[in-house]
């Protein structure tokens, strides 16, 4: 992983966001290889524990990116319309506090042409529609 192409990466995604609300963003490319969005609105329909629909996103990069895309993981008590959809995976290993988010493998990642706000952009879509066997071709 390239720190010095995804500070930059991070610094378009929260302005990009920030156009729309007002998340707290932070990082670390050194020991966790993430990125975190906190206080994020999700769509309607979603809801956490507390009954409002604000949760925390993170983009774990890996030492691969930006040559495989990221995996994603939401905060562990976000539920739609009362319930897990399919695209929250109970059972994989993920950071304490979050559940994996499926974010369908996009064929044609490039990382000459897709980033971290291609990545946000394909969240808010499958947001929009979890119960979708796959939101990206639905959307």
């Amino acid at each position: 992983m390239n720190p010095n192409r995804v500070v930059p990466e991070v610094q378009e995604l929260h302005e990009m966001i920030k156009q729309r609300q007002n998340p707290i963003m932070s990082y670390d490319l050194i020991d966790e290889l993430e990125v975190r969005i906190e206080h994020l609105r999700f769509p309607e329909g979603w809801e956490n524990s507390d009954g409002t629909r604000f949760g925390d996103v993170i983009f774990d990069l890996g030492q691969t990116y930006p040559r495989k895309q990221p995996k994603v993981y939401v905060s562990g008590n976000m539920r739609y319309e009362g319930e897990s959809p399919h695209v929250l995976y109970a059972r994989s290993v993920s950071p304490e506090g979050f559940i994996k988010y499926c974010i369908h493998t996009l064929p044609d990642w490039d990382p000459a042409e897709h980033d971290l706000k291609t990545m946000f952009n394909v969240l808010e879509v499958s947001l929009e529609n979890p119960k979708a066997k796959n939101p990206l071709l639905e959307a």
